[in-house]
């Protein structure tokens, strides 16, 4: 059993981590459950403003190690438009500018029905290095907020494969299991970690 140490303070995320571990498996059918335990830190952590989600991330996850003082992992998401992808706008400005305007952001951004890329970034830090894992998902914004699933921009966000629905009428109407399993950029990030770390072993402190 490898032990993964998440320091995140939303209530969000962590009940979508313990979904993860309980439905979720690696590319090659291994379930989560049973092979990694998730132990949630809820920490604050103070976040820097970059439109990079990785550069984001790296700060994040050096702080979080400094407060708990053993290797552990962060996560930051963000929105990419499609027409400003070569800059990943507004990436990691997307919390604070969701947070701002709220159910007016695609009102005020003029993003209705935009193509886009919801991206998670995982953070790792050992104590030593950093390294950032990427997961994403492309889609559409909706023409207004639909669902009740009040997690983030999750009211606006649909995915190419899903049936026309935002994350949070997926939720909603479907499970948060649907969400995880067939469409969340954070569960391909954490995926690609878990991965990595099964691969190339863990430091002792993980254990």
């Amino acid at each position: 059993m490898i032990r993964i140490n998440y320091v995140t303070s939303s209530k969000f995320k962590q009940q979508e981590i313990l979904e993860f571990v309980e439905n979720c498996s690696l590319t090659d059918g291994t379930p989560i459950k049973g092979n990694f335990e998730f132990r949630l830190y809820p920490n604050p952590i103070h976040e820097r403003l970059e439109v990079d989600i990785e550069t984001m991330v790296k700060f994040e996850v050096k702080e979080a190690y400094s407060k708990i003082k053993i290797p552990c992992i962060v996560e930051h998401a963000g929105l990419i438009f499609d027409k400003y992808k070569a800059i990943g706008y507004p990436g990691g400005l997307t919390k604070p500018m969701w947070n701002t305007l709220k159910q007016d952001f695609l009102l005020e951004t003029n993003s209705a029905n935009e193509e886009v890329i919801a991206r998670a970034v995982i953070g790792y830090c050992d104590g030593k290095n950093i390294k950032t894992f990427v997961g994403e998902t492309k889609g559409v914004l909706s023409d207004k907020p639909r669902g009740n699933w009040n997690f983030y921009w999750d009211t606006i966000f649909i995915p190419d494969t899903s049936t026309n629905q935002t994350y949070a009428e997926i939720v909603e109407n479907i499970g948060l299991k649907e969400k995880l399993i067939k469409y969340s950029q954070s569960s391909k990030a954490l995926i690609s970690f878990l991965e990595y770390i099964r691969s190339n072993g863990v430091d002792d402190f993980w254990g």
